[in-house]
């Protein structure tokens, strides 16, 4: 979601100073103007020294304002200059690149282009979560992740067993394959056998790890900043722990987003609009945001469908014309509206209306 300059800094004429940062994996390239002169410096500074970047901004007139174009590793020098500046802001790169036009490609031009758009109150201004946020956010994707490793781990287990028409039990973990092991071992190739207990190791390591990031997350869900957000979310058929704390981890503050489309939009749950002249049709999810948050609202919509009647009777009605797992989608995009509302109103799940 875009926001831009004009509410964030109320009164741009009492900066003296106005810098747009260009950032890349080794360097970063500074543009500064001084809105009384006009006058325009760059710099270029190596990211692996710290002292140097901390002294130049610290060493820019005062009061400033610095705006950090927005990549996938800007945290590092967002918590950097946190006390250095009077102002940060995190630029967002895509809308920033629009508004350039067609301009040549350089370090240079990207900071001026960040810089100009600040000092003329037009930046494009993207979410910058603050240091509680980020830490869940850290967790609840190490979470996911191991998740998502695990279920690879056990696609390949069951794999191994089909293929020799052993198809094993039902549900399977570490515990589970290591018992069918020894029991039912001698009926399998002893190479299937020896690559069966380097996964049953896998799969042990990985379930032992979920647990101690939860036991994080249980923490940090706990805190008083997140936890009354939490008990609401908690509400909702088919959301768990998880689920909650990975939505609170991604939207971070729901009120930012005026409407339920909105956070829609921004989670990547809704559909393209392909339009031109009367004929309109819709097409794939657009997939822009947070791929989290999609995914753990797929898991949760299953567990809703299978728990809660009224919302099974919403998927069937949407499944009747589109199919299973469509309607599974349409219901994670509404769960996430129902979050919404249940948090700008503040009142815990009353059922599929709310």
């Amino acid at each position: 979601m875009v926001r831009y300059v004009s509410p964030v800094v109320a009164n741009l004429a009492s900066f003296k100073s106005f810098a747009g940062v260009d950032l890349h994996k080794d360097t970063l390239t500074v543009c500064v103007i001084n809105p009384s002169t006009g006058e325009v410096q760059f710099q270029k500074l190596a990211c692996k020294c710290r002292e140097k970047i901390v002294e130049y901004f610290a060493a820019l007139p005062r009061p400033s304002v610095v705006a950090i174009e927005s990549v996938g590793f800007y945290r590092w020098l967002w918590d950097l200059l946190e006390g250095v500046g009077d102002k940060r802001l995190l630029a967002d790169a895509t809308a920033c690149r629009r508004l350039a036009g067609r301009r040549i490609k350089t370090d240079r031009q990207d900071s001026n282009n960040v810089c100009d758009l600040l000092l003329s109150g037009r930046l494009p201004i993207a979410y910058a979560p603050p240091a509680h946020v980020w830490e869940l956010r850290d967790w609840t994707r190490h979470r996911n992740y191991q998740s998502r490793c695990h279920s690879r781990c056990l696609h390949r287990v069951k794999s191994l067993m089909y293929l020799n028409n052993r198809p094993g039990p039902a549900g399977l973990a570490a515990d589970g394959l290591a018992r069918y092991l020894r029991g039912q071992g001698k009926l399998l190739p002893e190479r299937h056998v020896r690559i069966l207990w380097h996964a049953h190791d896998q799969l042990s390591l990985f379930e032992r790890q979920m647990e101690q990031s939860e036991r994080d997350l249980i923490r940090l869900v706990a805190q008083s900043v997140f936890k009354s957000v939490f008990d609401l979310l908690d509400t909702m058929p088919g959301v768990g722990l998880i689920t909650a704390a990975t939505v609170l981890a991604e939207i971070g503050v729901f009120s930012r987003f005026p409407d339920r489309k909105a956070i829609v939009r921004y989670a990547g749950l809704n559909p393209r609009i392909f339009e031109s002249a009367d004929v309109q049709r819709g097409g794939r999810l657009s997939k822009a945001g947070p791929p989290d948050v999609r995914w753990v609202l797929q898991q949760a919509s299953w567990t809703a469908i299978r728990s809660d009647p009224a919302i099974k009777k919403l998927w069937q009605k949407i499944a009747r014309r589109a199919g299973s797992k469509p309607a599974a989608v349409a219901v994670s995009r509404h769960m996430l509206m129902w979050m919404w509302t249940m948090i700008r109103h503040n009142q815990p799940f009353k059922g599929k209306a709310a």
